[in-house]
């Protein structure tokens, strides 16, 4: 028969528990405080970094994504205040707030024309064009971050993903998921009929008819009469975007 424990041997077995306890406490303390001092001097040595390298970190777009990055890795934000020290450092508090204003000047330009949404790649191009000559040039992922910026104003200034297509949202609504399908459907052609929302999906003519009827009124497609029986629905932002392109391949 095995011995009860008795009174003494609890209170060892506790005190040891505590001691234990103590030691692994002491131990992630002095980790933490490591750790804290690795990151410390990892600051300072980007910060030297980024000291010697500001000429390139402003005219090469590629190199100031990765060195934005790295920020990012251990913890340091250059765009979370625009007077941050580091975005002083980095020279880009400047010059991502220019880009913001480009970015909404465009957007709400071209706003009637297709409804608030327009091709990413379409917006870069726009970009590229209005800004001065010797200005830093412009990458796709400066726009990601700038229009991360503009979420405080509370425009609807986001990214979204039709397909493949990458669009900026300029207003403030939010697509239900049959206008999603649509836009997804005209991807590539850029248009669609009632017909072949039909044959895509199956839904019946009450349901096409409320989804196109609202993309219609927000300004996202534009109708094409010119067949009466079987009318075309253009997705403006595709559209245009493919017309620029079209321009360019000519031009070239």
């Amino acid at each position: 028969m095995r011995r009860a424990v008795g009174i003494g041997g609890l209170r060892r077995k506790e005190a040891e528990r505590l001691a234990m306890s103590k030691k692994g406490t002491e131990l992630s303390q002095r980790e933490i405080e490591k750790l804290r001092e690795q990151i410390a001097m990892m600051k300072d040595n980007l910060e030297d970094f980024v000291r010697e390298h500001q000429r390139d970190i402003r005219n090469n777009p590629a190199f100031r994504v990765k060195v934005q990055r790295m920020c990012q890795l251990i913890g340091v934000d250059p765009l979370s205040s625009r007077k941050s020290y580091m975005s002083e450092l980095l020279g880009v508090g400047d010059f991502y707030c220019e880009l913001g204003i480009q970015i909404i000047d465009i957007c709400v330009a071209t706003r009637s024309i297709n409804g608030g949404l327009m091709d990413l790649d379409e917006l870069l191009r726009r970009l590229i064009r209005r800004r001065l000559k010797g200005s830093e040039p412009v990458v796709e992922d400066d726009i990601r971050r700038t229009i991360s910026q503009l979420k405080p104003l509370k425009g609807g200034y986001k990214i979204v993903c039709f397909g493949k297509r990458k669009m900026v949202q300029s207003v403030a609504r939010e697509m239900n998921s049959d206008q999603a399908k649509v836009m997804t459907l005209a991807q590539y052609t850029c248009k669609f009929t009632m017909e072949d929302v039909r044959v895509a999906f199956g839904w019946d003519e009450d349901r096409i008819h409320s989804c196109v009827d609202d993309m219609l009124r927000s300004g996202i497609v534009w109708m094409d009469e010119y067949n009466e029986a079987y009318p075309e629905y253009w997705v403006m932002a595709f559209f245009s975007q493919l017309n620029s392109t079209l321009t360019m391949a000519n031009a070239e």
